[in-house]
């Protein structure tokens, strides 16, 4: 075993694609086995892990989760604060984006940008994240600047939040944590469905999500899922279409091997959606008035915004003996991208302002596969569950955009109060630049349950190497970076339902870009999380409520500066979230959080900066939801549902000179059950408030308000 393991580290980094995550399988699955042979300890059966990832839903409220843990664990047994999103609170309130179903989770300050149709935006615990936090049934979505995926929500059976440091289970994570989505997949009762909707924005979409047993033992099973949309957007002549297929089948061999293939296909032809705004005529008063929330700062007629996204992978569980699991979670995708986008870039008058030009065509390329042995032992007062991985990321993007920054090419000025568009754009030359980025991980974790009592220890190494490749002008970087990070945790389940425990946690993030304005390499981000929490599961009642109070620290972070990139010192983000799901009857449901932040940079080259908040960065959020359905009588089959959101001021800028003001939003649904037919009706910012989302040198509008009707047969 040791031979192997040092054989495996001799394989030359540069080399390290798919056969050496395969090798690393092989490498796993041999240590099991000798691991089998040098310990005797009595068998016990663990089929559980070959179940479905998750636990079973009812309701709001969730039992169990793999995010923390990678292991199917009870969530008030998890020392991590665990934030989860069911199916049914995505049907009910009808979500169109990720950032929409986050809208009421504690610590998620998500859409901050307002509604943008390239990829989604969040702020978790202090921490903005978009490329480096997403994953989906827990391998990363590997992206870069504005190489984004963007997963639309009907493909998911639900959501899952890790707040804080995540690195020891997952390598590159940014500080505030992850967001991993849990993909629909087989299952033998076949649930089936076909929607339509239309709404605002002469919004139209049609939906299907079938599948079921293609046998009688059950042991193969399939499901498709599929959708097709075209709607307008609150901005003039800005529009978006999607089509989406997501096939997948499962294949249990025997009740020790289990394969589930998971394939995506995803079109998007779309304009740029999401507006630069200057802050004047927004939140600072410009003698022309307000700038309208449908203004276009671009110019539709040349904008484009096309891209096609594809994936491919496999989840595999095999148990090895009565005591080890072997598991593998592989998956590639591949985009195809062009964008075109023009945004504001100065002010020239109170109505003139100069516009700069976004840029990008090419493709990437992603791979992670993870290689996992879980070993699995009980006594009388006692359990450990051993999990030991390797895993394996590569993104590869090959792009054309324009040479040097800030240069631009010659772009008409804009009378944002009356904006004239089809004017010709200036001439402007491309350059041929490739980017790989690879991470190799090994990892080790012990999760030790000892009567009442829980343990959890994680270490983890990771090598990464990022390639910056300009072919134009043959400038290259590379960079290498490596760094161990642990995480430990205890928790006491008290009988009452009770929980308290305490935690810390690492993360280590290398910044797979270039400084536009020198050309040289970011340092890699790293820091620590802190926490202590509360959870609570009442007996003689479907809920669950947790309560964390929490540190993080990040150091080497990344800002734009007056439409400079700059990598500050240290942001140290402390704060405390309360968050309650509950089915407290039959007929009623809740969700309800709250989140105090305390965030500041601590350490920066800035001296205005020193002891500021953050741009972007909500100190106080506060939701609930609530949903009451009739059952029996007249009325049985109707149901309604209403929620109220509040977000605190901001700044839009990191000197707190210039503030955003606060929000709050209304949201609310009807809907009614004929035997097999759903009609719903949702509305999200139901009283049409205007409002800025976030400020940094741009601003940028929240979302109006958006009314959408459906209709869904059930088979």
């Amino acid at each position: 075993m040791e031979q192997q393991a040092k054989n495996l580290a001799r394989v030359p980094f540069a080399k390290a694609r798919l056969p050496l995550a395969m090798a690393c399988a092989l490498s796993a699955f041999s240590f099991g086995l000798h691991a089998e042979e040098a310990v005797q300890l009595d068998a016990a059966n663990i089929s559980g892990e070959l179940d479905s990832p998750v636990g079973e839903d009812e309701g709001y409220v969730a039992k169990n989760s793999r995010s923390a843990t990678k292991i199917n664990t009870p969530l008030s047994e998890t020392p991590r604060s665990v934030s989860v999103v069911t199916d049914a609170q995505m049907k009910d309130r009808n979500v169109q984006t990720i950032s929409e179903a986050l809208r009421y989770s504690a610590g998620v300050q998500a859409g901050f940008y307002g509604e943008d149709n390239k990829q989604d935006w969040f702020i978790i615990r202090g921490f903005k994240q978009a490329n480096n936090g997403l994953f989906m049934d827990g391998s990363r979505i590997y992206s870069s600047a504005f190489y984004s995926w963007q997963i639309d929500p009907y493909m998911l059976e639900r959501i899952e939040v890790l707040k804080g440091a995540s690195s020891v289970l997952y390598g590159q994570t940014p500080p505030g944590g992850l967001i991993n989505l849990q993909s629909k997949r087989p299952n033998a009762e076949g649930r089936n469905e076909i929607g339509i909707q239309y709404g605002s924005f002469d919004r139209k979409q049609i939906n299907a999500d079938v599948g079921g047993q293609l046998d009688e033992e059950g042991n193969l099973m399939y499901r498709v899922v599929a959708l097709s949309r075209d709607t307008g957007t609150q901005v003039d002549d800005v529009d978006a279409a999607r089509i989406l297929l997501a096939p997948s089948m499962t294949i249990n061999f025997n009740e020790d091997t289990s394969l589930t293939l998971l394939a995506s296909i995803q079109k998007d032809r779309s304009d740029p959606q999401l507006q630069f705004l200057p802050s004047s005529g927004t939140i600072v008063n410009n003698p022309n008035g307000d700038i309208d929330t449908d203004t276009a700062v671009g110019d539709p007629s040349y904008e484009t915004f096309e891209r096609d996204q594809y994936t491919l992978g496999y989840e595999l569980n095999h148990r090895l003996s009565d005591n080890w699991d072997f598991q593998q979670n592989l998956r590639y995708g591949h985009m195809d991208l062009e964008l075109r986008q023009l945004f504001y870039y100065g002010d020239v008058t109170d109505r003139l302002i100069a516009r700069g030009l976004t840029y990008n065509d090419g493709k990437a390329d992603n791979l992670s596969v993870d290689n996992r042995l879980l070993g699995n032992w009980f006594g009388d007062r006692w359990e450990n569950t051993l999990l030991i991985g390797v895993d394996y990321q590569q993104l590869k993007i090959n792009d054309r955009s324009p040479s040097g920054y800030p240069t631009f090419p010659a772009i008409p000025l804009l009378d944002i109060y009356d904006p004239e568009y089809g004017l010709p754009i200036g001439d402007f030359a491309l350059e041929d630049k490739d980017t790989r980025a690879d991470q190799m991980g090994y990892y080790v974790q012990e999760q030790f349950k000892f009567d009442n009592w829980v343990f959890l220890l994680g270490g983890r190494y990771d090598r990464s190497r990022t390639d910056f490749d300009n072919q134009t002008t043959g400038e290259k970087h590379d960079v290498r970076d490596d760094n161990f990070t642990w995480s430990g945790g205890v928790a006491y389940t008290f009988d009452n339902g009770l929980t308290p425990y305490i935690s810390y946690s690492e993360f280590f993030l290398p910044v797979t870009d270039l400084n536009r304005v020198t050309g040289e390499p970011y340092k890699p981000q790293e820091g620590d999380q802190k926490e202590i929490g509360l959870k609570y599961e009442p007996q003689g009642l479907d809920a669950m409520f947790t309560a964390a109070v929490f540190e993080l620290t990040q150091e080497n972070v990344t800002k734009t500066q007056n439409g400079v990139p700059t990598q500050l010192g240290e942001v140290r983000s402390r704060g405390i979230e309360l968050e309650a799901q509950a089915n407290v009857t039959e007929n009623i449901s809740l969700i309800a959080s709250y989140t105090k932040l305390d965030p500041e940079t601590t350490k920066t080259s800035v001296p205005a900066e020193k002891d500021k908040v953050p741009a972007n960065v909500a100190d106080e959020m506060a939701s609930l939801w609530g949903k009451y359905q009739f059952i029996g009588g007249a009325l049985d089959g109707l149901e309604f549902g209403a929620g109220v959101r509040h977000t605190s001021s901001s700044y839009g800028d990191n000197t707190e000179t210039l503030e955003v003001p606060s929000y709050t939003l209304v949201d609310a649904m009807i809907g009614y059950r004929i035997q097999d037919i759903r009609l719903q009706l949702n509305a999200s910012n139901l009283t049409d408030k205007e409002y800025i989302a976030a400020c940094e040198y741009y601003c940028w509008y929240g979302n109006r308000r958006n009314v959408i009707a459906s209709a869904t047969y059930e088979f």
